[in-house]
């Protein structure tokens, strides 16, 4: 019999951002593993959402109005609860493992934000800016005599600061992603917010976007731009280190391919990754210790433009923003790689899936 409650919910693009949902979407699990949608709360372009790790509480991200929401859920539908502004922008969500605060992404200002949380999920306070703010490593050189900045290109102007994601790792810190500086920060959480530790810095114009820990102790991080996957790891002196840097496809990147999404499932030894524009899903393996990917296989999305997917035991949902829809595609029980697309449904522009239950890793 399906469940009775929904198994997961669904961010999506409304009409201010040029999509064409009411705003966040119930999925429920069926008995062949596809999904039953069904309309949950109205919202204005709420792209992202995560889920409190302890209270029934769902939090999302209205990317143009610069609102968080929290919501709380009601069988299949989600109440307000309460709500806080900070910049338009805002992208992505992350709440600490033991629920004291979010953290948000904001792609428009490339600010860091730490929402504290009361003990209920409640929002504790102000929102505020996390400190420093990052800084382009391929946009500026310091003159040694003079300690005065200067652009060290002639396009440097034009790149931005894009904060894109951040994630919570076992070890206790947090790590975030700047697509437009081409860093990886690394922050110490503390009570009344993150300090700042390390910037590590990709090679310029790849673009990090979302990040993926591996539990061998690899953070595996997705380019958009270059559609790569790099990993990284902490050396023995804390620090995060790159180590190596795969293509995120078995088959040739087209000019406009951007990636976009990389998750895991239950074989610790794949990973998925989301490639928008000729709109796929590609299989890496994990090999060795964890260092080594190797890229397998890739099969149609099943949808136009992939933005995010998320693995749910044998099968793979994708969420697929510009035609409005959620696929689910069987994953193959000898190569982990997906094979057959069990069912669509229309759900207006997806832009995100949260497991409905307690959920940290996204």
């Amino acid at each position: 019999m399906a469940d009775s409650q929904p198994t997961f919910w669904l961010g999506t693009y409304t009409a201010d951002g040029d999509g064409t949902a009411a705003g966040i979407v119930a999925l429920t699990r069926e008995d062949a593993g596809t999904l039953r949608p069904s309309f949950a709360h109205a919202a204005q372009s709420p792209s992202w959402l995560t889920v409190h790790p302890q209270h029934p509480v769902v939090y999302a991200s209205e990317e143009f109005t610069g609102r968080v929401l929290a919501l709380r859920p009601d069988g299949a539908t989600l109440d307000a609860l309460a709500d806080t502004t900070v910049d338009a922008g805002v992208c992505h969500l992350s709440v600490a493992p033991d629920g004291s605060a979010l953290v948000a992404a904001d792609y428009g200002t490339g600010a860091i934000i730490w929402i504290p949380l009361s003990d209920d999920g409640r929002f504790a306070g102000r929102p505020v800016v996390t400190e420093p703010a990052s800084r382009d490593p391929y946009g500026f050189d310091v003159d040694d005599d003079t300690g005065l900045a200067s652009l060290s290109t002639p396009d440097a102007a034009a790149r931005e600061p894009h904060a894109h994601q951040s994630r919570w790792l076992p070890n206790g810190l947090v790590v975030t992603t700047d697509l437009g500086f081409d860093l990886v920060r690394v922050w110490r959480p503390t009570r009344s917010g993150l300090v700042h530790r390390q910037d590590v810095s990709l090679p310029r114009g790849v673009g990090p976007r979302h990040t993926l820990w591996h539990e061998s102790g690899h953070l595996h991080v997705l380019t958009e731009y270059s559609g790569e996957v790099f990993t990284l790891r902490f050396d023995e002196s804390g620090a995060l280190r790159v180590l190596t840097a795969v293509r995120a496809s078995a088959d040739s990147l087209e000019n406009d391919d951007t990636g976009a999404e990389i998750a895991i499932g239950d074989r610790r030894d794949r990973l998925y990754v989301g490639i928008r524009g000729t709109n796929r899903i590609s299989t890496l393996e994990v090999r060795g210790d964890g260092t080594e990917l190797r890229a397998i296989g890739d099969v149609e999305s099943g949808g136009n433009w992939p933005r995010h997917h998320i693995v749910d035991g044998a099968v793979v949902h994708v969420a697929h923003q510009f035609s409005g829809d959620v696929a689910t595609h069987r994953l193959d029980d000898r190569t982990g790689i997906p094979r057959t697309v069990v069912g669509t449904v229309e759900t207006g522009s997806a832009t995100c899936l949260a497991r409905a239950s307690v959920n940290i890793d996204s």
